[in-house]
């Protein structure tokens, strides 16, 4: 790990082809390219936090470069620049001045609600009924891609059409939504590990543990629901309501604060961390509870109770 960082850090051409090649291989392999996804954007997050503005700026167009070239496609760069090196960079500058990860995280968080918001508006009909097209017809083409026989793909068809594809067109959006603001998270948070190896860098753990959500997060969460309440059934309310499910990763990440504390507090082995990570990715009722939980502790601060608790 030391050693990809200091490759990365070895001056700006070596830095802009590990880069590229992040994002190529993520939007060219098929199976690994999703998981690389979640490191594509590291070289943004170590170079702002090692080097600054500038660099970030000179390796972020020598990588641009090396991308159009290798795809031969003008939007290829431009996609890399603004859904992957540029928001993780930016959002690792401020943490140089001290630890706003929250402050952070909320920031990123309002700038995929306003993207939401201008895509809703761009729309000329409903965007819930565009949504749900996509759905179904990309359930269409992997259920027909499958090979069944003829009646057995209209019924499997005609099951996900009652069952999957009305869930899925209400809350896609804000699904996707959470999951960059997930992306760029790992993402930054990865960069700052390999800064540590390196030099100095923020010591995550205590830092992380100790997340929470500013209150005007809260009062966003207020203001989505009203929103979401009164413009019920049109654009308005679409947006609001997939927004709230972005909003919710944010207090996901509280409530996963919640529970390293508490696991320190109780003195449970790692091993019992690693188990409830497996469950809360296999059952979204267990995502959903901890970002619950971090609602709740904007109220009931359990970290405090714990602390206490653990003193005593």
């Amino acid at each position: 790990m030391e050693a990809i960082a200091r490759a990365i850090l070895q001056g700006r051409l070596s830095a802009s082809l590990i880069a590229a090649a992040l994002f190529l291989a993520t939007i060219y392999l098929p199976v690994v390219g999703g998981v690389l996804g979640m490191v594509a954007a590291v070289p943004a997050a170590l170079i702002a936090w090692e080097v600054g503005t500038r660099g970030l700026v000179e390796v972020g167009a020598i990588g641009g470069v090396i991308i159009a070239l290798a795809t031969l496609q003008p939007f290829a760069p431009l996609a890399w620049l603004v859904a992957f090196w540029l928001p993780v960079g930016l959002a690792i500058l401020p943490l140089r001045q001290g630890p706003y990860f929250a402050a952070t995280g909320l920031g990123l968080a309002v700038v995929i609600l306003g993207v939401m918001g201008a895509w809703v508006l761009a729309l000329n009909g409903s965007p819930e009924e565009l949504v749900r097209g996509w759905v179904s017809d990309g359930l269409r083409t992997w259920v027909e891609s499958r090979g069944l026989p003829q009646a057995d793909t209209e019924r499997v068809l005609e099951r996900l059409q009652a069952d999957l594809v009305p869930t899925a067109a209400q809350f896609l959006p804000g699904a996707m939504g959470a999951g960059v603001l997930l992306t760029w998270a790992v993402n930054g948070l990865v960069g700052l590990r390999l800064a540590a190896l390196i030099g100095d860098a923020p010591e995550l753990g205590p830092t992380l543990r100790g997340f929470r959500s500013p209150d005007s997060a809260l009062w966003l969460v207020i203001a989505l629901g009203g929103l979401t309440w009164l413009g019920a059934g049109g654009p308005l309310g679409y947006w609001a309501g997939n927004g709230l499910v972005v909003m919710a990763a944010l207090f996901m990440a509280q409530g996963l604060a919640v529970v390293h504390s508490a696991r320190l507090a109780f003195g449970l082995a790692r091993g019992w961390l690693v188990a409830f990570y497996i469950v809360m990715g296999l059952f979204l009722q267990i995502a959903l509870a901890v970002a619950l939980l971090g609602l709740a502790d904007v109220w009931a601060d359990f970290r405090s109770k714990l602390n206490s608790a653990d003193s005593s």
